[in-house]
């Protein structure tokens, strides 16, 4: 991370007064720093941390100041770190901090997970914890470990090193340069996740701009998948963004926001979304509100970035193209495979080098421009009875554009028909908006049956920790109604 820091000690300098970093902190009080103050708090901290003799710091809790410092700090000193997921069971952040050798926690975890030792002191206001481990894993060293949660219940450690990141962030940043660069963002993603912990603290801090860093309840959010609109709105209003980074669903949101209520996204100027496919229909919305909305694609173990659509370069449907860090190229079978700033290998018992090209698991195509498109899961795919191969992300991403049809799952395998799973606590208009969203669609690709359950958050068993479907369980468990 030396362009890193070497843009923060500049920025120390020239720009002593620019607010760098504002939001709560661990006490949940307003904090504003200064670019010359980030800097002297970063070096005071990095120094503490080093007394800690700390070889793997799980840095835990939910959005904050004091988060940030700590990440910034534990990579000036060189020192390993692992982001723990607040929205992680109990079980599996018990599986991080196992599976890790994590001897020093930083922050608050779950209730239900023990720890080998009180808090024997706190830095930047969170509560530090060491624990008892055996023998700690064979890592390259200064490494983050970011861990995803997959299909299954244990998630996975994807091991980064310091010069991944830092190629992922520059090569970002650079791109957002050659436009007119916002001034004020804000961290709405928890910053446990990559994609934020990069585009939320480390990009921005590269510009030389301001980041905003309210609590995860003070917008609305709850968990990973729940929120609460008019606390958005209410935050999107008190902080006034310049940029923001979203999932789909967060998108549509802010859009619903603005067309309610024009002043809540009146200062947006870029948006980026990712983290499933966008449809085309919510990019069009956004464009009647005068929003920028740019779509890209990434995974962990290409350090969360690898396309973006951007002013200069952009096409509605695609992800852009590949940014400068990689190479990006696609196999017989049409997997997207990334080649460049990747991971280093995996975290589990113990850790396994990679190397070669990442196959990423994602179906795409290049346009004659060169610009991405991702069809969906190689493993989701689905052929029904008549032989046609289906990516259901497709028609979900479709259906993001009704509000009665946000909570979908495709299903039908072997069928001669698509079911559509609905999580709902009201019908509503829904089989109407289903007729809107079926006359988009060709007709082989149109759900003709309906199956309505709780909304998914209450059956945490469909879903990943993230959110995600887990399309086994739902076939398992709806799939005999079709």
């Amino acid at each position: 991370m030396r362009v890193l820091f070497e843009r923060l000690a500049k920025y120390a300098s020239s720009q002593s007064d620019q607010v760098a970093i504002q939001g709560t902190n661990a006490s949940g009080d307003c904090l504003i720093l200064t670019y010359e103050a980030l800097w002297e708090r970063i070096r005071a901290l990095s120094e503490a941390l080093l007394a800690l003799d700390a070889h793997m710091i799980g840095l835990a809790g939910d959005n904050s100041v004091s988060w940030v410092l700590i990440d910034l700090a534990a990579a000036y000193a060189g020192i390993s770190i692992v982001p723990i997921p607040p929205f992680f069971t109990a079980d599996q952040q018990q599986h991080v901090l196992e599976t890790a050798r994590i001897d020093w926690v930083i922050g608050s975890l779950h209730p239900d997970v023990a720890l080998s030792h009180a808090s024997v002191t706190t830095l930047a206001g969170l509560p530090c914890h060491a624990r008892d481990v055996g023998a700690l894993p064979a890592l390259p060293p200064a490494v983050k470990v970011t861990f995803t949660s997959g299909s299954t219940g244990s998630p996975k450690g994807v091991v980064l090193s310091a010069a991944t990141l830092e190629s992922v962030s520059v090569s970002l940043a650079s791109t957002v340069s050659t436009t007119a660069v916002p001034s004020r963002h804000l961290v709405v993603l928890p910053l446990s996740t990559l994609l934020e912990n990069i585009t939320g603290v480390y990009v921005p801090l590269l510009l030389g701009v301001t980041t905003v860093i309210p609590s995860s309840n003070d917008l609305g959010l709850i968990g990973s998948s729940q929120l609460n609109l008019n606390q958005l709105m209410s935050g999107l209003i008190r902080y006034r963004p310049q940029s923001l980074v979203l999932t789909p669903a967060l998108l549509r949101a802010v859009i619903h926001l603005g067309e309610q209520h024009p002043g809540a996204v009146a200062d947006l100027k870029h948006v980026a979304v990712g983290g499933a496919k966008v449809a085309p229909a919510l990019l069009r919305a956004a464009s009647r509100l005068g929003l920028s909305v740019f779509e890209g694609y990434g995974l962990s173990e290409c350090g969360s970035v690898v396309s973006l659509n951007t002013i200069d370069h952009y096409c509605v449907g695609s992800v852009g193209k590949p940014l400068p860090h990689n190479r990006v190229f696609l196999a017989p079978d049409g997997e997207i495979m990334v080649t460049g700033a990747t991971f280093s290998g995996y975290l589990d018992r113990d850790f396994t080098p990679h190397q070669g090209a990442v196959a990423t698991g994602d179906i795409g195509e290049f346009d004659d421009d060169g610009f991405l498109y991702v069809k969906g899961r190689k493993k989701n795919q689905l052929i029904t009875a008549f032989g046609r191969n289906i990516h259901p992300e497709w028609i979900e991403a479709e259906a993001m554009a009704y509000p009665a049809l946000t909570n979908l799952v495709v299903i039908g395998e072997g069928k001669e028909y698509l079911t559509g799973i609905i999580g709902t606590e009201s019908l509503g208009n829904t089989r109407q908006q289903l007729m809107q969203l079926n006359h988009q669609l060709p007709d082989y690709a149109q759900i003709r049956a309906l199956i309505f359950t709780a909304p998914f958050h209450q059956q945490p068993h469909l879903i990943t920790a993230n959110g995600r479907p887990k399309r086994d369980v739902f076939c398992q468990q709806f799939g005999d109604a079709t």
